[in-house]
């Protein structure tokens, strides 16, 4: 197993005066994530869906340790990894890469595009500056960007641009786990689809597995090879391709009820009334 999560729980604490001339104070307790439960498998697709405030971003954070969680477990490659810290920790964030939805703040404004993609590599590898050059030339062309965006800044790109250098900055650490948390809901709808076919073929090409976190149900339900279906900081039902993407609890059918028809033969129909029809 590539990661399996377990009981993964997160309580929110925060003291709160009853007034402002008594000393007197209470705790309230916001339980976020509440034994969270799952896994991924080397190479596989899966998809994390549920409305709003549900806890899917608080999760992708706790993933890869950006944040502790109250109990529970995190196992990487069948190595728990709650606790580490150092080089230890620096070497599972090379493997499990996060991206945000944020493409502007996730970029530094005051570097250049080829300094945030050097960036990485000088953590981690000891290249040469051809090597470097090299590499990131391949990766770009990899992922259809032109190598002279190396040598603008942030401000100057797309969106969807912006996204794909993010993806090849974490590309360039070689992971086995890409954690995409809603990196598409602020694109169009063509920069969309070639991001999300960009996701397939790296899938395809190099076994790269993703977590893919999105609102957008019908392009979840085509990439992802699993589904998790999260409801008040807890994974409801996890719905399989391999048995035909059924669902049943009330929160999946809430969910995927909201989905448009796009074919009219699936459309209800229903007989026009008579009687509102006279004039």
């Amino acid at each position: 197993m590539l990661m399996e999560v377990t009981n993964l729980t997160k309580v929110y604490r925060s003291d709160l005066t009853l007034s402002l001339f008594r000393s007197d104070k209470i705790q309230s307790k916001k339980t976020v994530l509440d034994h969270v439960s799952f896994f991924i498998r080397p190479g596989e697709k899966v998809g994390l869906v549920g409305e709003s405030g549900c806890g899917k971003s608080t999760l992708s954070r706790h993933l890869v340790g950006l944040e502790a969680p109250t109990s529970g477990t995190i196992q990487f490659e069948g190595q728990s990894v709650l606790h580490w810290k150092g080089a230890r920790l620096k070497a599972f964030r090379q493997k499990c890469q996060l991206i945000f939805q944020d493409t502007t703040s996730s970029l530094n404004p005051s570097l250049s595009i080829r300094s945030i993609l050097y960036e990485p590599m000088d953590n981690y590898y000891r290249y040469s500056a051809e090597e470097k050059q090299q590499r990131v030339i391949r990766l770009l062309e990899r992922l259809d960007l032109d190598p002279q965006l190396l040598n603008h800044y942030p401000r100057s790109l797309s969106g969807g641009e912006k996204q794909r250098i993010n993806i090849c900055r974490s590309l360039l650490l070689e992971p086995k786990l890409l954690i995409c948390d809603e990196i598409a809901s602020s694109l169009d709808v063509s920069t969309q689809s070639s991001l999300l076919q960009l996701l397939e073929r790296l899938n395809r090409e190099t076994g790269l597995a993703l977590l893919f976190i999105s609102h957008d149900l019908d392009t979840v339900r085509k990439l992802c090879d699993r589904i998790l279906v999260m409801d008040h900081g807890t994974i409801v039902e996890v719905i399989d391709k391999k048995d035909g993407m059924k669902y049943e609890h009330p929160c999946s059918l809430r969910l995927f009820s909201s989905l448009p028809v796009r074919h009219p033969k699936h459309r209800m129909t229903s007989p026009v009334r008579s009687d509102i029809m006279e004039f």
